[in-house]
């Protein structure tokens, strides 16, 4: 069965997820959301899937905007089976939850949900795990993909979990939590160590950094992605706070996409 994955991703880790299922699949394409913002007619395959990461406990703010304000407006006629799955390292389901929410909004029906375990990249907060931590979530994520696929394949049916106050989270946090990742773009400053090579600026999902004087400047449109810090080729990115991680770069994971 054609499958057609969209994906969101900011510092890999989803994009591994997604390329990893892809090819355990087989037939199926991956499509990486922000390129699809622009509203065009989308090949949808007759099984759908997305993947994305979890931000502070939701989804990203452009794949539910994706989701209800692009998606919806496809021809999803076609489309059999859709399934959701979600990067995570501490706490997912209110992401799950709000994924689902959209996805119904847009008029589909989830028949599977997942998650897989990976490191946490949000440095403001957390610590950069150790190479051989990353490793072993690498490994054991390899694992629990396999056993998605066999599950995706024999179209099972499985529904996410529920976690507590979940329908009040996603109807009184999402908004609040998501204009905070915007307004943490004021965060990031740059150092001479830049040489001006505009991937920042070609790789931000969100299209929040223009290039002026040479330099990256930050609007407030930020997804809280952080993949313009973790992969700044000179580590010329910094914030102007103190965090707890260090960068991320993830070379491993296969992830060069570019939208600008």
């Amino acid at each position: 069965m054609k499958t057609t994955i969209l994906c969101f991703s900011g510092s890999g880790n989803s994009y591994w997820v997604a390329t990893t299922l892809a090819a355990q699949l087989g037939d199926a394409t991956v499509v990486m959301i922000p390129s699809l913002m622009e509203g065009q007619p989308i090949e949808l395959g007759k099984r759908v899937g997305i993947v994305y990461p979890v931000y502070t406990f939701f989804p990203p703010n452009l794949a539910t905007y994706f989701i209800e304000e692009v998606l919806a407006r496809q021809d999803l006629e076609g489309v059999e089976y859709f399934f959701q799955v979600c990067t995570y390292n501490l706490f997912s389901s209110w992401a799950l939850f709000a994924m689902e929410r959209s996805l119904n909004r847009a008029g589909m029906a989830v028949s599977f949900t997942d998650r897989v375990r990976m490191a946490d990249t949000y440095v403001p907060l957390f610590k950069t795990p150790s190479e051989e931590r990353i490793d072993r979530y690498y490994r054991k994520a390899a694992e629990k993909i396999e056993t998605i696929g066999h599950q995706i394949d024999g179209t099972v049916i499985k529904l996410g979990p529920r976690a507590p106050f979940a329908k009040g989270a996603a109807r009184f946090l999402m908004k609040p939590i998501h204009r905070s990742l915007m307004d943490g773009a004021a965060a990031f400053a740059v150092t001479d160590a830049c040489t001006a090579c505009e991937l920042c600026y070609r790789i931000c999902p969100s299209g929040n950094i223009e290039m002026v004087g040479g330099r990256p400047a930050w609007d407030r449109v930020c997804s809280g992605c952080l993949a313009c810090y973790h992969r700044c080729p000179e580590q010329a990115i910094v914030f102007t706070r103190r965090i707890r991680g260090d960068h991320y770069p993830n070379q491993r994971s296969g992830y060069r996409t570019e939208y600008r």
